[in-house]
């Protein structure tokens, strides 16, 4: 899958993988971080994957027509914009338009990417909501922002919002330590009993580098599944009653977890600021199983 998705273990591109392999493609996602670079990269290996012709468990083959031709950038069903100085106008939107009447000619879809959408002026922006609006068949948008907390809101419901983490050197920064620390104390936070998870904690026993590298990592997983929910929520309002409160504990979670990396970076105790954070959040979890189980699905 050009490699991206496939090396990758945040629960954004887990989330990807699972749409892939089970056919259960979005009509448009908005792709949400800070690094530019890291969203284009994932975003253009989803998009080959989308486009190639021999998919195999849910990766691009990179050998048939359709993945040649992206590679060479010049697949007659990607379609790219960008901002041209400070601003993406509607005279850009209106680009595509040619091409909503179209069928895809070399992959299975036609995708269209739009990068930087917090630049649209204003037409720029009701022409493209009134497209997402009414999906086309066989037509994927995938639209990458900085913060999707700047755009229309709505824009945003319309769209399945996914949060990656930043790129290139924050995620090597982070220890192999926290890496693998990750994936245990994870499970307990969403499962486990309070004693476990403390028990863990002093097993482990992570240094304070460690330790804000493992907030940051659960931090990055609990916001992607809410924004996710979020997105669905706003696309579906009647389930706004019921899902009310699950979205308000995750927020807390994130919010627990912004200040104990905050403390962190204060130089308080490592292990009480890990204990206090975590036990936090594990409670504010507690009895939203479903929740967790949301974050492969959209039904």
């Amino acid at each position: 899958m050009g490699g991206s998705l496939a090396k990758q273990e945040e629960a954004a591109v887990r989330q990807l993988r699972q749409d892939l392999a089970g056919a259960r493609i979005s009509h448009a996602y908005l792709f949400s971080g800070r690094d530019p670079a890291k969203l284009r990269e994932l975003a253009f290996s989803f998009a080959q994957t989308l486009l190639c012709t021999s998919p195999a468990a849910g990766e691009a083959c990179g050998a048939c027509p359709s993945c040649r031709a992206f590679k060479r950038r010049a697949h007659p069903d990607f379609h790219f914009l960008e901002a041209q100085g400070s601003t993406l106008k509607v005279e850009q939107i209106r680009l595509w338009r040619p091409f909503f009447n179209y069928q895809p000619q070399l992959g299975r879809h036609q995708v269209f990417c739009l990068e930087g959408p917090e630049h649209l002026t204003a037409p720029a922006a009701n022409s493209l909501l009134k497209v997402l609006e009414e999906p086309l068949a066989r037509t994927v948008f995938l639209l990458l922002t900085r913060d999707c907390r700047v755009l229309l809101p709505t824009l945003v419901s319309r769209c399945r919002v996914l949060a990656f983490r930043s790129g290139g050197e924050e995620d090597s920064s982070c220890s192999r330590e926290a890496r693998d620390l990750s994936a245990s104390i994870s499970r307990l936070l969403w499962e486990g009993k309070e004693s476990e998870l403390l028990r863990a904690l002093r097993l482990s026993g992570p240094d304070r580098a460690a330790a804000r590298d493992l907030l940051k990592i659960l931090f990055g997983d609990l916001e992607a599944i809410y924004l996710t929910r979020r997105s669905l929520v706003c696309r579906k309002p009647e389930r706004a009653r019921e899902e009310l409160d699950a979205l308000e504990s995750l927020l807390e979670c994130l919010v627990a977890l912004e200040r104990g990396i905050f403390f962190l970076e204060a130089n308080l105790q490592t292990s009480l600021v890990l204990a206090l954070t975590l036990r936090t959040v594990q409670k504010r979890l507690r009895g939203l199983k479903d929740v967790k189980a949301f974050s492969g699905s959209e039904d």
